[in-house]
């Protein structure tokens, strides 16, 4: 049987993507807190979650324009943890857009029925390469009206 599932990319509004997250039993330690580590799996669905929904092919880009779009710095701030059993919203906006890089700030915040709080903000520089790590222009690549901006 073929079930679809509509918008599991998450929303755009006002130039910012939203993408939620369930923590499970297996995101968590025996205390039942999120490990620090998987904020950067969270951010990283979220980001990939934003290129799908702006139709952005990782697959093709890779394999017919020999480009990868790969994470070359980032700065994240732990304020407080997420539980298992929470619903975490990831927001990610574009901080800055260059020829070669852009700069994603994300945030992590719990979003269940009685409060919505910061958790983690992280700032990702992104880049574009070849196969030989060769940096190449970022923004021809990206020309979605969210990265230029």
């Amino acid at each position: 049987m073929l079930i679809k599932f509509n918008n599991l990319d998450g929303k755009l509004i006002n130039n910012k993507h939203y993408y939620a997250i369930k923590i499970f039993y297996e995101d968590t330690d025996a205390g039942g807190i999120v490990y620090h580590s998987n904020y950067l799996k969270y951010f990283e669905r979220a980001r990939t979650s934003l290129l799908n929904l702006l139709k952005i092919d990782q697959i093709k880009l890779s394999q017919k324009h020999d480009t990868k779009l790969v994470v070359r710095k980032g700065d994240i701030i732990w304020h407080k943890p997420a539980k298992l059993n929470d619903t975490l919203l990831i927001e990610t906006c574009l901080k800055y857009a260059k020829n070669s890089s852009i700069t994603l700030e994300q945030k992590a915040f719990i979003n269940n029925k009685t409060e919505t709080n910061l958790l983690v903000t992280g700032l990702f520089q992104i880049v574009a390469v070849n196969d030989n790590f060769k940096v190449k222009r970022i923004k021809s690549i990206l020309q979605s009206n969210f990265f230029n901006n």
